[in-house]
């Protein structure tokens, strides 16, 4: 009986040595393949950086016909009008003649006169080299701001520095801070016992408190710029100004009409503001300047 035991016993120390090998060798062949399975998650491309730019959009507007600056000046700063059933955008326009190329405002022409169908402001016609009363050729495209994927250049390998030998380098290990010393008890003291029944007092006293009577009454905001508004055009038709206020606010910018009675003719200001901070009246700028309105100023 006792060699019967020994040789079962035999038996299954093999069995399970084999079952450990097998597992072990399975484990180094997993091993092996995910060293050898690239990495999905590393082998992407090199990260993109978004940026806004204009993009021209021919298929939302664009022509090329012949435009007319009828030598009067006018005011609003770049901008042409077209007759057709157009909505106030941002446009670049270019005369082909010449090369020159200027960014401005497109407005619907009210009234169609005989001769070229655009009609130039004095400043689109100073821009483009046009000459008062000469029929010219231009093309007029719109500009969208568009977000758009720029690929970032690879970034360059750190040098190692002379006499430093390349490789991980192990951080010095830190020292756990000294045990703090134990904060021996304080004695009783007595006064400890009428200190706790007036915070008991305080903490039942602000419970009745209603919160909503404790908050600050709201304050009107103070305009601390000493210009707050910018003046971005003046016109003569108040059409005119009504499709800037519709352009402006189609880039997020808040601008309002002012009449001037006194003015001989009627002039129709466009202004945006008031502006509570100077980051946003400068950025309400830039992006006035942007549609073409190069002349629009601060004021009071």
């Amino acid at each position: 009986m006792g060699v019967i035991n020994n040789s079962g016993f035999s038996i299954k120390s093999g069995l399970t040595a084999l079952a450990a090998l097998a597992f072990l060798s399975g484990c180094e062949t997993l091993r092996e393949a995910a060293a050898t399975t690239p990495d999905t998650a590393n082998s992407a491309p090199a990260g993109a950086e978004t940026i806004e730019k204009d993009v021209e959009r021919p298929d939302v507007f664009a022509v090329t016909e012949k435009a007319l600056w009828d030598s009067r000046p006018s005011l609003g700063g770049v901008w042409v009008a077209y007759p057709a059933n157009v909505d106030p955008e941002r446009v670049v326009i270019r005369n082909g003649s010449n090369g020159k190329s200027v960014i401005g405002a497109l407005f619907r022409r009210e009234r169609e006169n005989p001769g070229p169908r655009i009609q130039l402001s004095s400043d689109a016609a100073s821009a483009l080299g046009i000459v008062a009363g000469t029929p010219t050729e231009i093309s007029i495209v719109v500009l969208r701001r568009e977000t758009v994927e720029v690929a970032l250049p690879p970034a360059a390998e750190p040098e190692a520095e002379s006499g430093q030998i390349a490789g991980t380098v192990e951080a010095p290990a830190r020292r756990a801070p000294p045990a703090r010393a134990a904060t021996p008890a304080r004695p009783a003291d007595p006064h400890d016992e009428a200190g706790e029944s007036l915070a008991a007092i305080v903490e039942q006293t602000l419970a009745d408190i209603d919160p909503s009577a404790a908050q600050a009454p709201e304050r009107t905001p103070i305009f601390r710029l000493r210009k707050p508004n910018i003046q971005v055009a003046s016109f003569a038709e108040e059409q005119r100004a009504k499709d800037l206020v519709t352009l402006l606010s189609n880039e997020g910018v808040q601008a309002e009409i002012r009449v001037e009675d006194n003015s001989e003719p009627v002039l129709y200001r466009v202004v945006s503001g008031p502006s509570r901070t100077r980051a946003e009246r400068t950025a309400r700028l830039r992006i006035i300047k942007g549609l073409g309105f190069a002349d629009a100023f601060y004021f009071r």
